[in-house]
């Protein structure tokens, strides 16, 4: 890889790509336009994995943004609007699942394991701390005679 291409890689990767929404549609009110962004970005693309509806260019993404316009339309609140995805595309939907039988791995599991690693890091800095203390080879006179020497 040359240097012109190293250049033009750093000069294009810091933009964040956008999903075009290919049937843009005007809300009646601001508050309409701000709760079908807040879905549309609390949604992942189930295509995509780990992008959500509003960043995917994916065909599904496009139905779940106009699924969820319609819905809003209709009069639907949030909780209905997340319920009926969850209903026909599991939890995965969710950037943000609930806590259950099914997803308490998601929420204990990273504290798990950060608990695992403060108590492994204790152990090993105690064995450390135990194998790297020496005793001192000196006698009590020699010890004296020492500490006088440097002026303590």
């Amino acid at each position: 890889m040359n240097m012109k291409n190293i250049i033009f890689s750093l000069l294009i990767l810091p933009f964040y790509v956008h999903a075009v929404d290919s049937n843009p549609y005007e809300f009646s009110n601001s508050e309409q336009e701000q709760r079908y962004q807040q879905l549309i970005n609390e949604l992942r693309c189930v295509v995509c994995l780990n992008q959500s509806v509003a960043d995917s260019n994916a065909e599904l993404a496009q139905d779940v943004r106009d699924l969820v316009r319609n819905k809003i339309n209709e009069g639907q609140n949030d909780k209905q609007i997340t319920a009926f995805m969850v209903e026909r595309y599991g939890e995965f939907v969710l950037y943000d699942p609930p806590f259950n039988n099914k997803t308490y791995l998601l929420w204990i599991g990273p504290l798990f394991l950060i608990l695992v690693a403060i108590i492994s890091l204790l152990y090993f800095i105690r064995k450390h701390v135990r194998t790297t203390i020496t005793k001192p080879d000196l006698t009590k006179e020699e010890q004296d005679k020492l500490k006088q020497a440097l002026g303590e």
